[in-house]
């Protein structure tokens, strides 16, 4: 299967989701990008090409009500397409959290309540009659960018999303690089400020993110009833006061990105989230990052955008495809 392909420049995710081809001969992928508020899924046929994708809001609750949802979402998908239930032959499943290379278990998902009782992929594995895999969300969307998008043909590459929360994936070589419990690219728990003894054991989802996530800007820079995303229309509507909260915002995330380079030396940290998309943030960013380091820093927008996530996990759900086949 062509990881490469699924980046037709010729058709955009969302042309694709409108016009689903007739099915090619097997066999197919599935991906789903699964967040607090929204679960993005799609399907890849056996050239590597998006054939169908959807976005629905994110089910909560018990009685395994997301797990059922995945299970539908992928195959109401598949038979849009007109693939056979026996033809799917990987599913990889983005989640916000941390997965166990050793359980497959999830945690560290403050605003997805994902089993802790068996492994996700298990149970979807049951719905679906079919291969599943679950992956770090943000690991999956570096995965896609270092295949096809900003990355291509770099040997490192670090993509740090800037939203609800902060997490950072890390590709070198072509692999993920996950640590010995899954807690690679964590980077929110980064003890920053100025007493982070004091403060880390206070902190819900650690010091870098109350500082750069969208709780920490609400609390800092707005009133109860305004978001982030008003604080950003303001600033391109030329208001000072939001322009100036943003470089704050941007300087704050400029000391974990300086880190990961001094650390880890990638040959591009690619920036996504809702928050990182914002091309005033990532210019403020990059300002930001210069002075902090004496050498520089490769610093650009993600590719795939708020696609990144569903790429990633259609790309990777394309490689161990081909690995099983193999």
């Amino acid at each position: 299967m062509s990881l490469e392909s699924l980046t037709d420049n010729s058709h955009s995710a969302a042309d694709v989701a409108t016009q689903p081809t007739k099915a090619a001969r097997g066999p197919f992928v599935a991906g789903v990008d699964l967040g607090g508020t929204k679960l993005l899924a799609g399907i890849a046929d056996s050239t590597g090409r998006l054939m169908v994708r959807r976005s629905e809001p994110t089910l909560h609750g018990g009685n395994g009500r997301v797990i059922q949802q995945i299970a539908t979402l992928v195959c109401q998908l598949m038979s849009e397409c007109g693939v056979a239930d026996d033809a799917l032959s990987q599913l990889v499943i983005g989640v916000p959290g941390v997965v166990s290379p050793q359980t497959g278990l999830a945690s560290l998902s403050p605003n997805l309540a994902l089993p802790q009782d068996q492994p996700l992929a298990t149970l979807v594995r049951a719905e679906l009659n079919a291969p599943v895999a679950v992956e770090n969300d943000v690991n999956l969307s570096a995965f896609g960018e270092a295949k096809a998008g900003v990355g291509k043909d770099l040997e490192s590459l670090a993509f740090v999303s800037f939203g609800t929360g902060v997490g950072m994936g890390l590709v070198i070589d072509g692999k993920l690089i996950r640590g010995a419990e899954g807690r690679a690219g964590e980077i929110g728990y980064v003890p920053v400020g100025a007493e982070p003894h004091r403060d880390a054991p206070h902190s819900e989802n650690g010091l870098y993110e109350d500082a750069v996530g969208t709780a920490g800007i609400k609390r800092r820079f707005l009133k109860p009833d305004e978001t982030v995303a008003d604080l950003f229309a303001r600033a391109e509507a030329g208001d000072a006061p939001s322009q100036a909260a943003i470089a704050a915002i941007a300087a704050d995330a400029a000391t974990g990105i300086a880190s990961i380079h001094a650390l880890v030396d990638p040959a591009v940290t690619v920036i996504g989230g809702g928050i990182g998309s914002h091309p005033r943030f990532i210019s403020y960013l990059i300002k930001s990052v210069g002075p902090l380091l004496p050498f520089p820093c490769r610093i650009e927008p993600s590719l795939f955008g708020a696609e990144a996530g569903l790429m990633g996990a259609l790309m990777f759900a394309a490689k161990l495809s081909n690995e099983n086949q193999n």
